[in-house]
């Protein structure tokens, strides 16, 4: 039990967050994390105004969480092979935690949270700088990193749609080959 004088933005976020992952962000109540920290939800408004702040603080965590391992695996890695690890990390973490992905990718319009879209943007601007040397102009970078993310993206959904479950060609193996076209194309 958390006493009120020990709340912090850290734990409300670290309860909220496992909230989200074992019942799905639709499900995130500010009583249900205030039971979950032994106080009373009126403590919370200390910290966040509303739900939709909480949500936000949430998926900042999230994506910087996701930004800072691909960082950390990206560490003396370059070109072709920093491009597939980028991809590879990024898939795998967003499967990891399918309702934090679910929330931070569906859960909030980031045209009306700047502060959420620039943790989003970290994670873009990472993949940026490694299609940069593979192209001749801004406009080739940024749509080259647009494909990148709908493929990313594009499997990530689909997994957890459940659309891959029937196929006879399992999701990996096909999420392999086609990020490995996509990387063919543009090194070539």
């Amino acid at each position: 039990m958390v006493q009120k004088r020990n709340l912090s933005i850290q734990k409300i976020t670290a309860a909220a967050k496992q909230i989200v992952n074992e019942s799905g962000a639709e499900s995130l109540r500010f009583s249900q994390v205030a039971e979950a920290l032994g106080v009373r939800p009126q403590a919370m408004y200390a910290y966040f105004p509303d739900k939709e702040q909480l949500k936000v603080a949430l998926i900042v965590d999230y994506l910087d969480e996701v930004t800072g391992k691909i960082e950390k695996q990206l560490v003396g890695v370059s070109g072709e092979q920093a491009l597939t690890l980028f991809c590879e990390q990024l898939h795998q973490l967003l499967l990891a935690q399918p309702e934090m992905t679910r929330l931070a990718f569906g859960g909030i319009d980031y045209s009306h949270q700047e502060v959420a879209f620039e943790h989003l943007h970290e994670l873009i601007s990472l993949l940026e700088r490694l299609i940069e040397p593979f192209t001749s102009s801004q406009t080739q970078m940024l749509n080259e990193a647009r494909l990148f993310r709908a493929l990313v993206f594009g499997y990530v959904q689909n997994e957890l749609w459940g659309l891959f479950q029937l196929s006879k060609v399992p999701a990996q193996e096909s999420f392999d080959a086609a990020l490995s076209q996509v990387i063919s194309n543009l090194t070539a």
